[in-house]
Parts: C-alpha cells; structure tokens; sequence
C-alpha cells in the first residue's frame, strides 16, 4: 500500500502500528541491479563531496551528511535498488559546529547548495529533477529547501527533521513548541512534496512531525507522515531512505 500522490493521508506505519525498516538494498547477498560510479571533489575545509552516478540517471540527489552514509555502505546499496535510477550527491557536514552552523539555518544551507554543491556536479545532473533528503537538522533543512528553494529541489525526504528548532534560542528538546520553519510557512504558500518519517522512539520528534504536517499541507504542499519503530539513529533511517524513494516512484 502506498501513499496517494496527493499526500491526503499517510502510509501504513502510525504510532500505534509502525514500519519496521527492512529494505532489501541492504540485503548484502542482493544482486547488484545498476553499475554506480563514484567520484569525488574538494569542497573546502577538508571535505570532499561524493557523487554516485548509475548509467542514465533519470534524477538527482541532494543528500545531507553525508560521510555517515558512506560509513553505511550506501554506495553498495545505491547498486541494489530497483527503482528508477538517480545520482546523489552526498554532502558532508564535518564537526558538530558546523553542521550546526549549516543545516538548520534554511538561507545558510540553500546558500550552500546553490553555490558550493551544485555548481561543482557534471553540468549534465543538473537538469535532471532534483530531491534532497536528510535526517535531523538534514531532514530540518531538506525541509526548507524544498518549501522555501524549490528551483534548488522542490521535493523532500525528511527524517526525524528538527521542526522544533529556533535560531534564536539555545538548543533545546523538541517538544510541542512550533520551530521557525513551521512559523514562517503558516504564512507562506508551497507546492513542495515532502515525505516526513519519524521513529516511534523519538516520541517528541515523532510528535512534531505531526504538528508540522497541517502547517506544510495548509501552505499548498503534498506532505505524508510514517513512524518507523526505531530512535534517532541510522538503524530505520537508512531503510526508511530508500522506502521513501520507493513511495515517489509508487503510480
């Protein structure tokens, strides 16, 4: 069972009976479907941007910290899927400091993308349509970008983002208290597409998830919700990646 494309109501995991993430890609003993390339490029500060390219990419990428995901094996797994074929370009966020510099201040991390990230990629990925995906302060600011920047991607994966969070107030536990996105969309207008996933162990992200799903909707977006069983870590997020891809591709 998939989502309607319209985002009128969300998948089968809820709080009260959530996904249990499984995605056959990290399957080690799966056979390969697609050869993936990957290069790399400086990005300054000692870190380097890392592109995986299939054979006829029919989309791209923007995914956020991504030196994690590379820890994960996803270069291997991109391989694996059998769904329609995308680059990625997989952005690092380097030390705590400027991840936290970066991610979660929306014109920050669209300045980045637009001036750092995108003009260093084969100008022939750029005309391909575009989807950016992170998870935390990177789903906050897969968020953003979409609803706010969507000529930089107009569609989100957005896992356990940080919709609590204020710039100015000091870092705090999310709970129940609207943060600056979900402010400034109640008065702005959107036609992003967002996939918002939340583990089910992160109650009070899982719980905001759900407060800034009206707030997206109402603004013009196509939003769906799905709890993972699982906390604030790679254990659900790297299945949950690829079952949200499956879910855009769904007829």
């Amino acid at each position: 069972m998939r989502a309607p494309r319209d985002g009128r109501e969300a998948r089968l995991g809820s709080d009260a009976a959530p996904t249990v993430g499984a995605h056959p890609v990290w399957d080690a003993s799966a056979p390969l479907r697609r050869r993936v390339e990957v290069t790399t490029t400086p990005l300054g500060d000692g870190l380097e941007l890392t592109v995986l390219t299939p054979d006829d990419p029919a989309g791209l990428v923007v995914l956020f910290d991504g030196e994690r995901w590379l820890e994960h094996g996803i270069d291997d797994a991109w391989g694996r899927h059998e769904g329609p074929s995308r680059a990625v370009v997989l952005v690092p966020s380097g030390p705590w400091e400027r991840r936290h510099a970066l991610l979660p201040h929306p014109v920050v991390v669209a300045a980045h993308v637009q001036d750092d990230v995108l003009p260093r990629l084969d100008p022939t990925l750029l005309a391909l349509p575009r989807t950016v995906a992170g998870q935390s302060y990177g789903g906050l600011a897969a968020a953003a970008i979409a609803t706010l920047r969507p000529d930089l991607a107009p569609t989100a994966i957005v896992q356990s983002g940080s919709f609590h969070f204020r710039a100015d107030e000091p870092p705090r536990h999310p709970r129940g208290v609207m943060g600056d996105l979900g402010l400034l969309l109640a008065e702005r207008r959107t036609a992003a597409t967002l996939v918002l996933q939340a583990g089910t162990g992160e109650a009070d992200v899982l719980d905001m998830a759900g407060r800034f799903l009206p707030v997206v909707r109402a603004a013009g977006a196509r939003v769906t919700l799905e709890a993972y069983e699982g906390g604030h870590d790679m254990g659900w997020w790297t299945h949950g990646l690829f079952d949200a891809f499956d879910q855009l591709d769904a007829p």
